[in-house]
């Protein structure tokens, strides 16, 4: 995060004072800062005042805050007074002496405005002493006493991927300034109860709100059922530095009692977000679920992404609110209007002490800071980055020039070495083990990722590598991802770990094959890399070297890789498309990133490239077989509606489709394991590359390719029938066979049958399904053993032409059969 000296944003009011206190030295350090806030008389602001003393190891050793309103200078001032719902709202965190005097007795000024005071400060002292913004909180957190809200902070710091540094260079727009901001409470919005009782305004309540902070737990709100509740913002925004406009682009808001150990955060409701943030920016906006948020439904997001509403007309206004609603959104808003101020300032280095945050102030200040011929040149070289990938598209055509590049980086410096972790570091904000809450996601995320699937070779330990991965160009050999120091990724700092996934790159900077689908995984979240490092770091470490891969020459130079990326690899993580629904938007992450289908499904170039345009999913190879188009393809003798696809990848079995086998069950089981609402997001996107079909038509075209053709058509192929009626007929006959075996898929409803090559088929005649991808599915015998390759090639071409009548006769089966033989050996 930012921590360069504080700049005073033009026109707002309260600056710092600042002690000179030597580094390292034991004199403590003064410092004060003034916010002001809008109250609802026209006439008086909130002046908020707040004074430290720190330590030379960052703690704050005093706390003294002070509330007043400014009113024109003739009208008196109102006493001071203790105000005990509002005064929690001031102190969090533990410190040796607090001091709190709020002159308040209408209370006019909100309960945010305090959170927004003491939050903005707290940021302002971590930048001033060069320290995260999350660590500070922590330390001001007892660790037994305050497991609860340490447990909050770190799970909304984790989500968020606060800290992590990670591809910036692909993220970073030229033409905007981007940062984030932290903010935290001791309330949430859904509390009905009173805070807890102790405040204090002057000394003899300074002692006696001293004393509380020494018995018990800082800053505690608590629900009417007496369980206490906190709750953390992480809000991202993006200047525009020549505007002054900002866009806030993503919230992480999550609220929880915290208990150690627990995965559970609860999110906040979209429509709170979009209260929330409307009101601290003047705009309106529109939140919806994050297209990394593993939960789809709005009121669990913890994560909301956030876009204008430009469709509102701008003199409309927000629906009025009953008065426990407009209260909750309040209370909801504490963290919000100080975890932009720190966003702004990460993103500016402007310090913004009193909303609104409008264009104008911000444009202001920023022209004091920051040269608008600035933006004028990165927007500049914007134009030229954007035109680049048209360039590498035309010099990839040409395999002469395309070696030439790869020559070219071949010769030049490669990447370097990432050092190793530090003995004994753990990731986190605060150095501490992750929280449940991100195992879970990372484990989700593997599974979605097929990690174990291909870093599994068979009878090995999971994850210690070692499967070979035949490819076009020669076997390669998965990498040992456990964390074993020795022989896996143990001693990868995250950082280490997020360029191989986004760059393809070791720790030790060597390049990684594309057979590692890093192309994919670029698109991949922070937030989500983040939680994937946290699950693989926690799983068992094995110590395992898998033999090494070995291409031939001049495959085996890992640095060519340097050049092919150049050609082919767009590292910028996804973006979501805003004219799309949360569910689409949601089911096309988890197909380009973590679920990397184009790997299998999209046809590749001569270099091993995916093709894009009118190729995409529309059908490649996956370990010998044919992975079918998932667009509208003829292969598919009925086509597929939404419904189906989620049926069969979450059980791996569609009644008008058949069975997955081969490698697709393995993606099927991971697929089974994570909610139900990413697999219908994904059955959403894929259902809607292709032209709609409603089901009865589906059904329709179902039942009459579950017939099959008539006698007349499978003349001459009378060995092949009896094989099908010995062998086959008893599950996969037309009237639905028996059920003793699991389900049962008809035969001419399996796209294999459809397709042009039949070596699908031929695998599961051989073969048969001896793991699939549910319990639920029931094993199939393979007859590789039974039939000879001639009887073979029989009972296929007999299924060809019987259940796909309208396709070509496949040839050279005989030879198909006796390869597959070979192969399996």
């Amino acid at each position: 995060m930012n921590s360069e000296p504080t700049t005073q944003a033009h026109g707002a009011p309260g600056g710092a004072d600042v002690d000179a206190a030597s580094p390292g030295g034991d004199a403590p350090r003064y410092r004060h800062a003034q916010y002001r806030w809008p109250t609802d008389d026209p006439d008086a602001r909130a002046a908020l005042d707040v004074e430290t003393r720190t330590a030379y190891d960052g703690r704050m050793t005093t706390w003294r805050y002070r509330a007043q309103l400014d009113r024109p200078s003739d009208e008196l001032r109102a006493p001071v007074a203790a105000n005990r719902a509002d005064a929690p709202a001031t102190f969090v965190y533990r410190h040796a002496h607090a001091s709190v005097e709020i002159e308040d007795a209408g209370r006019a000024i909100p309960r945010h405005a305090h959170v927004f005071a003491r939050e903005s400060f707290i940021d302002e002292l971590a930048g001033d002493m060069g320290r995260d913004p999350v660590a500070l909180r922590l330390q001001h957190l007892d660790p037994r006493d305050d497991a609860g809200p340490r447990e909050v902070i770190r799970m909304v710091a984790e989500r968020a991927a606060w800290g992590a540094s990670a591809g910036s260079a692909n993220e970073r727009p030229s033409s905007r300034l981007r940062g984030r901001g932290f903010a935290f409470d001791g309330a949430v919005a859904t509390m009905g109860g009173s805070g807890v009782e102790r405040a204090g305004a002057g000394n003899d309540d300074a002692r006696a709100f001293a004393a509380t902070v020494d018995g018990g737990s800082a800053g505690k709100s608590e629900t009417t059922d007496g369980q206490a509740s906190w709750t953390a913002w992480v809000v991202d925004v993006d200047v525009d530095r020549s505007t002054g406009d900002v866009a806030v682009r993503r919230v992480v808001a999550g609220q929880g009692s915290g208990q150690p150990g627990s995965a559970t955060l609860t999110g906040l409701p979209a429509s709170q977000i979009e209260a929330t943030i409307s009101r601290v920016m003047g705009a309106r906006l529109s939140a919806r679920p994050a297209h990394d948020e593993a939960d789809g439904h709005a009121r669990a997001a913890v994560s909301h992404e956030l876009v204008a509403m430009r469709d509102v007309a701008a003199d409309a206004r927000p629906l009025a609110l009953p008065a426990w609603d407009a209260q909750r959104i309040d209370e909801a808003a504490a963290p919000a209007a100080a975890a932009i101020a720190n966003a702004l300032y990460d993103a500016t280095g402007v310090r913004f002490r009193a909303p609104p945050f409008d264009a104008e102030s911000i444009r202001a200040a920023l022209m004091h800071a920051i040269p608008v011929d600035t933006h004028e040149r990165a927007a500049s070289k914007s134009v030229m980055r954007s035109a680049m990938p048209r360039w590498r598209r035309w010099l990839g055509g040409g395999g002469v020039v395309g070696g030439l590049i790869g020559l070219a980086c071949a010769l030049l410096p490669g990447p370097a070495p990432i050092a190793p972790v530090a003995a004994g570091g753990v990731g986190g904000a605060d150095g501490a083990m992750w929280s449940a809450a991100t195992l879970e996601r990372g484990r989700q995320i593997a599974l979605a990722g097929d990690c174990a699937v291909c870093h599994t070779a068979p009878g090995g330990r999971v994850n210690a590598g070692g499967l070979a991965l035949d490819t076009p160009f020669g076997t390669i050999y998965t990498t040992n991802i456990t964390p074993d120091p020795e022989t896996g990724i143990g001693a990868w700092t995250y950082s280490a770990f997020a360029r191989a996934m986004r760059e393809g790159i070791a720790r030790d900077g060597t390049h990684l094959y594309p057979a590692f689908p890093y192309t994919a995984f670029a698109r991949m979240s922070e937030a989500d890399l983040l939680a994937l490092y946290a699950y693989l770091m926690s799983q068992p470490a094995v110590k395992h070297t898998p033999p090494k891969t070995k291409l031939p020459f001049p495959l085996d130079q890992r640095r060519l890789v340097a050049g092919w990326n150049w050609l082919f690899h767009d590292a910028r993580p996804f973006a979501p498309a805003p004219d799309r629904s949360a569910m689409w938007n949601r089911g096309k992450y988890l197909v380009d990133g973590a679920g990397h289908c184009g790997a299998c499904h999209t046809p590749r170039n001569a270099l091993g490239a995916e093709k894009g345009g009118l190729a995409y999913l529309s059908g490649g190879v996956a370990e010998g077989w044919t992975a079918p188009s998932l667009v509208a393809s003829k292969a598919s003798p009925v086509p597929w509606t939404e419904d189906a696809l989620y049926d069969y990848l979450r059980t791996g079995f569609s009644a008008q489709h058949g069975v997955a086998a081969g490698p697709m069950a393995p993606v099927v089981a991971g697929l089974a394991a994570l909610p139900e609402s990413d697999v219908r997001a994904i059955a959403h996107y894929v259902a809607s590359l292709s032209p709609h079909v409603d089901a009865m038509t589906a059904a329709a075209a179902a039942a009459r390719q579950a017939r099959g053709a008539e006698a007349a058509a499978t003349l001459g192929f009378e060995n092949g029938r009896r094989a099908f009626g010995a062998a086959c007929a008893v599950c996969h006959e037309e009237s639905g066979g028996v059920g003793h075996f699991g389900v049962r898929p008809l035969m001419g409803l399996n796209t294999s049958v459809s397709q042009d090559a039949p070596d699908n088929l031929l695998r599961v005649l051989h073969n048969g399904i001896d793991h699939p991808a549910t319990a639920g599915l029931g094993y199939m015998p393979g007859f590789g053993d039974a039939f000879d390759d001639r009887q073979m090639a029989e009972l296929a071409a007999y299924i060809r032409a019987r259940y796909a009548p309208g396709q070509p006769a496949w040839r050279d089966l005989e030879a198909a059969s006796a390869r597959i033989r070979r192969e399996h050996s």
